[in-house]
Order: C-alpha cells, then structure tokens, then sequence
C-alpha cells in the first residue's frame, strides 16, 4: 500500500514539474513575442512609479542614502507606448496603475507626466488610477476604453510579464496585440522561472485566465 502511494505520488509530483517546466518555456517564448498591429489605443500596465527610497539587508548597514527617482522598469514601458504612438500604431494611450504604498500620486498619473515630458499630448492620454495588478490594470481600463469607443489596444509591457497580460487579455475578451519593451532592464531570469510561472498559475486557480 505505501508501495502504490508513493508511486502515486511520485507520478504526480513528476507531472506537475513537467507542466511547470512547460510553462516557463511558454513565459520565456512570449516574451519574445512584439504582435503589435495598429489599435484603437495602447495600454500601459503600471509598476512601482518610485525607486531609490527603501533599504534592505546589508545596504542598510552599509549606509543606504535615499535616492528617489522614476523607476526604470516604469519608464521602459512608458518609452515603448511612446514609441507606439509616435510611430502612429494608435491615437490614444491609456496608463494604467494605482497608488502605490508610500505614495501620493497613482502610477497612472506619474506615466501620465513623464508620456507629455516626451511630447506626447495630454489630450491623447487616459489614466485608470484604481488598479494594483495586472489583472486590474486590464479588467479597470476595459471599462474606460469601452467608454471611450476603443475597442482594440496594444499592451506594452515588461517582456516576461507579456505572457501573463496576454493570458488576462484573452480571458476579457480584448481585441488586442502585444508589444514588451524587449530592451528593458527588468526581466530577470528569476522572473520567467518563479515569479511569473508562480502568478499565471494563481490566476488560473482564481479564474483570472
């Protein structure tokens, strides 16, 4: 009886590795993936709009100086949606992204400012302050691109959250295509082997894909 448990177990744990394996393959080869067509508008998903101002570990013992300053995994999105725009893949850019944790202003609002820093005009911009996930970011700004009669959007990203953002799309019924800043300096192999596996395999638990 343990004999056949233990098998049991044995067989389980090994399927389970090879569809996680599997879904790290899939995370590194859409990230890959720039499918970007002409759309009604390009959204944005937010992240932490500030860096430089928390200390961990040994940094703090070695003196850690705060250093505030726009956090570049943000900017590289808002530089491929600028991108987008400029290059006229879309007429429109929605920033997505609430208030973070220490923070006054919406991630929405911070994209918003630094996107008309890079001449792009405020007219063009839509903010949708309320989200804290990627999920939010794209259930939220459905409502306000429907409202706003766009009904097909580019969605810049991070390259390994591409997977994810395009999972969320396809279960929201989006029209869309998708376009990473491939140059950005913030996938980190950590990324597409636990963090994203991790959260893709939450959102099909709760219903989110």
């Amino acid at each position: 009886m343990k004999k056949k448990i233990l098998i049991t177990l044995s067989g389980v744990v090994l399927v389970f590795l090879l569809m996680y394996a599997s879904l790290v393959v899939y995370v590194f080869h859409i990230s890959k993936q720039d499918t970007k067509v002409k759309s009604a508008a390009i959204v944005v998903l937010g992240e932490k709009a500030i860096s430089g101002t928390s200390c961990f570990g040994p940094r703090c013992r070695q003196g850690f100086v705060a250093n505030p300053h726009y956090n570049v995994c943000l900017e590289s999105r808002i530089n491929q949606a600028v991108y987008l725009y400029k290059n006229h893949y879309a007429s429109k850019i929605l920033m997505s992204g609430g208030i973070d944790k220490g923070d006054t202003v919406s991630e929405a609002d911070t994209m918003k400012t630094i996107a008309e820093k890079d001449g792009i005009p405020a007219a063009d911009i839509l903010v949708e302050t309320q989200s804290t996930s990627t999920y939010q970011n794209l259930a939220f700004s459905q409502k306000i691109l429907n409202e706003a009669d766009l009904h097909s959007a580019i969605i810049a990203t991070d390259p390994s959250t591409n997977a994810r953002a395009g999972l969320v799309a396809s279960n929201l019924h989006y029209t869309y295509s998708l376009s990473p800043d491939t140059n950005s300096p913030c996938s980190h192999v950590s990324n597409y082997i636990i963090s994203e596996p991790a959260a893709i395999i939450y959102y099909f638990l709760t219903g989110k894909i």
